[in-house]
């Protein structure tokens, strides 16, 4: 046999074998990807648009969020746009809040959003969920936007007690003063050039001891200083002190962290019912 023959057997065969690797190596990948993740279709029901109470344009997006049934909370949230239904989505632990480990089962909800703000209501938004509970893993998994959003994770009348943008807690009004911590918020000196006008202000109590928010407040514009107030939802219990985080948002994404963002921390627990509170942002956010 010629050398030259031999020679391009030779790399015929390195080929085959790098493409076999490579193969092997994407696999691999897709199937981590797999078991850290929940993936299906997302699709709409037109009747809503027959109806008139709901629509999808070109600019909306749509938020998926896994939510657990216990606490009522999101524990991880991933934005999809352009929403183009049918689509296929994928959703998993690279999408967690904090990067807290994910583990059960949970409650899938997509909601469209028109306006940057996932949770306040704008007509023509619409909700979805699986008709199951899901878990990591989990494939095939099919969402119908088929109700129109009514302003709380699980669809609720508004007021639904410990769900983020519901009652007091997210809304424009403060609850009684026993349950609010109020005051004013700025920027530190040397980061106040990072605020822009446009930017929102995410406001938070923590539970200590289940770190997770016990309120959420969503303040649509930035224009430090300014004051603030969030109220513990009605019928929830009170407790001594809850760990207060205030957050600017530039890209309508409360759970993630964009460049320019601040954050600021309270120093230790705040009891319901302080007032004048003076709060600073004096550190870049990073997630």
């Amino acid at each position: 046999m010629k050398r030259k023959t031999l020679v391009i057997l030779a790399l015929s065969g390195g080929f085959a074998v790098l493409v076999g690797v490579a193969l092997w190596r994407e696999f691999q990948r897709d199937a981590v990807q797999i078991r850290h993740s929940i993936s299906g279709t997302l699709d709409y029901d037109s009747a809503l648009s027959a109806a008139g109470v709901g629509d999808i344009v070109r600019t909306d997006r749509v938020a998926l969020i896994l939510v657990d049934m216990n606490t009522r909370q999101p524990v991880a949230i991933k934005f999809e746009s352009p929403l183009v239904p049918p689509m296929n989505f994928r959703i998993g632990q690279e999408d967690a809040r904090d990067g807290k480990p994910l583990d059960g089962r949970y409650e899938l909800v997509a909601i469209t959003d028109k306006d940057g703000e996932v949770f306040k209501r704008v007509p023509g938004e619409v909700f979805g969920r699986a008709e199951r509970q899901v878990a990591l893993g989990d494939e095939q998994v099919q969402v119908v936007l088929n109700q129109p959003f009514r302003g709380t994770l699980f669809n609720e009348a508004p007021g639904a007690a410990g769900v983020p943008g519901a009652g007091p807690a997210a809304g424009d009004e403060a609850g009684p003063p026993e349950r609010t911590i109020s005051g004013t918020v700025r920027a530190a000196a040397s980061l106040a050039g990072s605020v822009a006008a446009s930017d929102r202000l995410i406001v938070l109590l923590f539970d200590p001891e289940l770190g997770r928010p016990a309120a959420v407040r969503i303040v649509p514009q930035a224009r430090l200083p300014q004051p603030f107030s969030i109220s513990l939802p009605p019928g929830q219990p009170l407790k001594a002190g809850y760990s207060l985080r205030i957050i600017t948002d530039k890209d309508g994404n409360p759970f993630g962290a964009a460049p320019g963002e601040i954050v600021g921390r309270s120093a230790g627990l705040v009891a319901p019912g302080t007032h004048g509170l003076d709060f600073v942002l004096d550190q870049p956010y990073q997630r």
